[in-house]
């Protein structure tokens, strides 16, 4: 390629100087330039992308500003507006600046462009008139402003005000004012004392000098007087009536004691005694006479609250019931609940309930207004089990058993007779439901966990479904990030397996794992990941037993990223010429090297030459290249005359207009081939010595072939 030089001519527009100052200031620099090749010849003329940079040092340096554009060369002459694409703002250039000029994507021209003034830029040394506002003018540097007043301010002296200006300094003096003449004397009166007006002389109140006619009426309010200082001896007798009092604010604990009656058996307010059977209630004046209209007199003593009983046919006295006006204690006087029972039991007993006969019930619990169709729960003893039952609309005639706790230890849910720890049976949709709120990692709303030990295939969880063949799940979970999740913390060194899926026997299409994907973005049916020490596959298929075995099979395109290792290759597509009834294939190509294949035909002109261009990155991909040539359609000689450089090689034929088909190959040296190369050979090690990939191949036993331990751990069955 030519080299292109730069020749600038910097053009200055002159601007006439009476009316520069009536114009606002371009932001653009006028710059001409002729641009030449190396040779000094002007340039064809089109369009060449220049970048223009301003730097404030001669070289080097970062730039301050740059622009990059297109211009039309028109007789090598360039005519631009720096500035017009990337606006050169004043705090672009603060001094000294000059100009970097790149043509293409060359390198930048030397020597940069000192930049001069030009009329504007003399403009910039002058301030225009009024021009100045105060948002550019710095803090504490002047008077701004005064009172919000700007401009030229004067001080005018008001009344009683004198202003004296000296040097930088305004003086303001207040000159008095007020009434004429001297006070001489003070005249004490009332609460005043006082005397001659002279140097030591005081005028004061003297103690309890202010009396109540001092005082403007309403004038003493709230806040005059201090919280918590008005004493009983400031209030005079009397003095606080009914009407000073507001309703309702006297409390119990403002009366005195022997004064009022406070309450009636903690009954309070306005209390009325009602007489009940066999009593009478006589007022007269101040007292009121209770009195019995039975016959004979029942006297005792007893602790309070406790209930009553007879301790012989006249004599009252406590009970072991304690009632506190809301529970019942028995055995207790603090009960916390409706009834609260604390004994000393016999036979480990605190609360038995027995029943005799043929009633089914030994305990009910019922709605409110329900004793009759017993609607509720019953307990009952029941051929040496516990059940609990609920009772329908028709009472006690239809119970339904819904819980029921054997001498085993087993509980029964829908069942009389549970066979496991927890038995349930049901005809709903579900037969246990649980949640939790618990956020957290160990979270588990159903945790089962096999604790015993030993040689057997024990299982956590255990699901079962089969309502007819090819109908049910055994499972189903479902999560926001993984609905199976499979773990095994092995210490051996066999086969473990996170998650299993098996299928036998029938006569269809049986897949051990399924997985499929759906959705906006990618998605994966089946992934697998593996790390470790040692060998690691993400994914491990193996078949075997049948007419036609595949460990794998892709119904699309399939991509791998890494190296691909195989026994053999080759295409498998719909036979052209019989495509619903046979197959074609064809083998793949091998090599021991990474190696490419190009070819192509190509015809010699008049002179015996053909150049052959190859891709851009030809070169970049391969190296240690190998050449064949094949002359069609005449007796001819053809040769590589220019082996390959800059992505090209020329045919040479010793005859002109030969069509010649050739042949390159390359050995990959890209990143990936350089650091992932493949061997030729290499040996066995660890396991894999001694035996065989392929052992049928060799007519040995399959015992001895490299995955004959990972086949046999997979298809076992526990």
């Amino acid at each position: 390629m030519k080299k292109i030089v730069l020749f600038f001519v910097v053009l200055i527009t002159l601007i006439s100087i009476s009316n520069i100052y009536s114009q606002s200031i371009p932001q653009t620099i006028n710059y001409q330039g002729v641009l030449k090749d190396a040779a000094g010849v002007v340039v064809p003329n089109g369009d060449y992308s220049l970048t223009f940079k301003l730097y404030d040092l001669p070289s080097g340096g970062s730039a301050l500003w740059n622009e990059t554009k297109t211009i039309n060369v028109v007789g090598g002459i360039i005519n631009t507006q720096l500035g017009s694409v990337t606006p050169i703002t004043s705090a672009t250039i603060v001094g000294a600046a000059w100009l970097g000029i790149t043509v293409g994507t060359g390198s930048e021209l030397i020597p940069r462009i000192t930049l001069t003034s030009v009329p504007y830029s003399i403009m910039s040394l002058t301030v225009p008139n009024g021009s100045i506002t105060a948002t550019k003018i710095a803090d504490a540097q002047v008077v701004k402003s005064l009172n919000g007043l700007k401009d030229n301010v004067n001080l005018v002296a008001g009344s009683n005000v004198t202003i004296t200006p000296s040097g930088n300094n305004l003086t303001i003096n207040a000159t008095g004012s007020g009434g004429g003449g001297t006070v001489t004397q003070v005249n004490t009166g009332s609460g005043l004392t006082g005397g001659p007006i002279t140097s030591t002389g005081t005028l004061s109140i003297s103690n309890d000098g202010i009396t109540t006619s001092m005082l403007q009426n309403n004038s003493v309010t709230s806040g005059k007087i201090t919280d918590g200082t008005i004493a009983t001896t400031d209030l005079s007798d009397n003095s606080v009536t009914s009407a000073k009092i507001v309703d309702g604010t006297i409390s119990a604990t403002d009366i005195g004691t022997t004064q009022v009656v406070k309450s009636i058996n903690t009954i309070k307010d306005n209390v009325t005694l009602v007489a009940g059977s066999n009593v009478t209630i006589t007022p007269s004046g101040n007292n009121i006479t209770i009195a019995s209209t039975s016959g004979g007199t029942i006297g005792g003593s007893g602790t309070a609250n406790y209930i009553s009983k007879f301790t012989n046919s006249t004599t009252l006295g406590s009970s072991t019931l304690f009632d506190d006006g809301n529970r019942i204690g028995l055995g207790t006087n603090t009960p916390d609940f409706s009834l609260t029972v604390n004994t000393t039991p016999t036979l480990g007993l605190g609360l038995k309930v027995s029943r005799t006969g043929g009633g089914l019930i030994g305990l009910a619990i019922v709605e409110e207004g329900q004793p009759t169709s017993l609607r509720g729960w019953s307990l009952e003893s029941w051929n040496q089990k516990l059940r609990i039952n609920a009772s329908g609309d028709n009472g006690i005639t239809t119970l339904k058993n819904l819980m029921t706790l054997d001498r085993k230890g087993n509980v029964g849910i829908g069942t009389e007779t549970p066979s496991y720890p927890l038995h349930v049976a049901t005809n709903r949709k579900y037969a246990g439901y649980f949640t939790s709120d618990s956020l957290s990692d160990e979270t588990h709303v159903v945790h089962a966990e096999y604790l015993g030990n030993g040689l057997e295939w024990a299982v956590g969880v255990y699901g079962k479904s089969v309502p007819a063949d090819g109908f049910g799940y055994g499972g189903v979970f479902e999560g926001g990030r993984r609905g199976v999740s499979g773990f095994v913390n092995p210490t051996g060194d066999g086969q473990y397996t996170g998650v299993e899926g098996n299928v036998y026997g029938g006569s269809g299409s049986n897949v051990g794992v399924l997985g499929s994907a759906s959705g906006s973005s990618v998605n994966i049916g089946v992934q697998g990941v593996a790390s470790g020490s040692s060998l690691n596959f993400g994914i491990y298929g193996w078949a075997s037993n049948g007419t036609s075995n595949r460990a794998g099979y892709f119904s699309g395109n399939v991509e791998v990223t890494g190296t691909l290792s195989k026994g053999g290759g080759s295409f498998k597509i719909d036979h052209p010429l019989d495509p619903t009834n046979k197959n074609l294939y064809h083998s793949f190509v091998e090599s021991p090297d990474m190696m490419n294949i190009y070819n192509g035909n190509v015809v010699t002109d008049a002179s015996g030459y053909a150049t052959v261009t190859m891709p851009d990155w030809f070169e970049a991909l391969n190296k240690e290249f190998r050449y064949q040539l094949t002359v069609i359609g005449d007796f001819a000689q053809a040769i590589i005359s220019q082996e390959i450089q800059n992505n090209q090689f020329t045919i040479r034929t010793d005859k002109p207009n030969i069509k010649v088909s050739w042949q390159v190959t390359g050995i990959r040296h890209d990143k990936f081939a350089e650091k992932y190369r493949i061997p030729v050979e290499e040996n066995k090690t660890g396991k894999d010595v001694g035996k065989y990939i392929h052992p049928d191949a060799y007519g040995v036993d399959e015992p001895l072939g490299v995955d004959y331990e990972n086949n046999k751990a997979a298809r076992e069955k526990k």
